[in-house]
């Protein structure tokens, strides 16, 4: 199966419902300087796994500052895409169903390292202490149109990063919208969706995390290269957490009640061990620890089990 980022570089993209006349021709210029930035050869990460542990997990909030130890870009430039959820988990909301709202419908983010040295941001250079300015650009592929691939892009998401991987300032968006509300508030929500891109950053540095490289089987190849002028379809890198999934279908029924419900979830979390005297006082690096499952519906007996994480 072809990657979004594979239909993203063949095919016609619509401008957002947002996009006020005035500003059409910037975004349309924006949009064709974007477009080309996707032809280049990228990383493509392929996280539908880091996208469901972010919408379905029992973490209401994700803090940019507190829950992303390490947005230290690991290459240049690289496109990850991900479904767009079926179901988001919230405490104060319970489970929210969207499937009748974008089922099928796919999300994929363009990140870019930018030297802070060479940029301007709000008319001045960043500080000193900015080693890496990401730009982020959000494409979103509802599966409501035959004759575009996806709405996009939104409009340029910035994060500026120190030494050490760590957010020094709250992200800023440059819009094509009109100011004011609903746009304004389509805007935030607009600039959460690049968290589970981020959320598979900080992954990429967990020692106990490794990358799988998919290769496509030559008979798709061939046959993609038929099919699409001779274009030669995008690998992927892949997180699979698939241990996890298992014991939550098995033990606590998540494929029919979701998973926040399913059983007692502590929730994982990231170690940082890179400063002081470091893990077992020599290991100087960042950590995953993976959730664990407690209970079930119906024993009352609490148990701890190890999940380990495989990518």
């Amino acid at each position: 199966m072809a990657r979004f980022l594979d239909d993203l570089r063949r095919g016609p993209v619509r401008a957002p419902w947002f996009v006020a006349p005035s500003k059409y021709d910037a975004w349309e210029k924006h949009a064709q300087k974007v477009l080309e930035l996707l032809q280049n050869d990228m990383p493509c990460l392929h996280i539908p796994n880091v996208a469901e542990y972010f919408y379905q997990s029992d973490q209401e909030y994700w803090d940019l500052k507190e829950d992303f130890p390490n947005l230290a870009p690991p290459w240049p430039q690289f496109f990850a895409e991900h479904p767009l959820p079926n179901h988001i988990y919230s405490k104060e909301k319970g489970l929210t169903d969207l499937s009748d709202k974008w089922g099928g419908g796919r999300l994929g983010v363009l990140t870019t390292s930018l030297d802070p040295a060479k940029e301007i941001v709000a008319d001045q250079k960043p500080p000193d202490e900015c080693k890496w300015l990401l730009w982020f650009e959000v494409f979103i592929d509802y599966r409501m149109r035959r004759d575009v691939v996806a709405d996009g892009p939104h409009g340029s998401i910035f994060l500026m990063i120190d030494k050490d991987g760590v957010i020094i300032d709250r992200p800023w968006m440059q819009t094509y919208s009109p100011s004011g509300e609903p746009y304004d508030e389509t805007m935030r929500n607009l600039m959460t969706f690049v968290k589970p891109t981020c959320l598979a950053m900080c992954f990429l540095h967990c020692r106990n995390v490794r990358v799988v490289d998919n290769k496509i089987d030559a008979k798709l190849v061939k046959r993609h290269r038929e099919r699409h002028e001779g274009q030669t379809p995008t690998g992927f890198k892949t997180l699979i957490i698939d241990p996890l999934k298992q014991i939550l279908r098995r033990e606590g029924n998540a494929d029919k009640v979701g998973l926040a419900k399913a059983m007692h979830i502590c929730r994982g979390h990231f170690r940082d061990y890179r400063q002081g005297p470091g893990l077992f006082g020599k290991y100087h690096q960042l950590v995953w620890t993976p959730m664990t499952v407690r209970g079930n519906k119906k024993r009352k007996i609490v148990r701890d089990i190890d999940v380990e994480v495989k990518i």
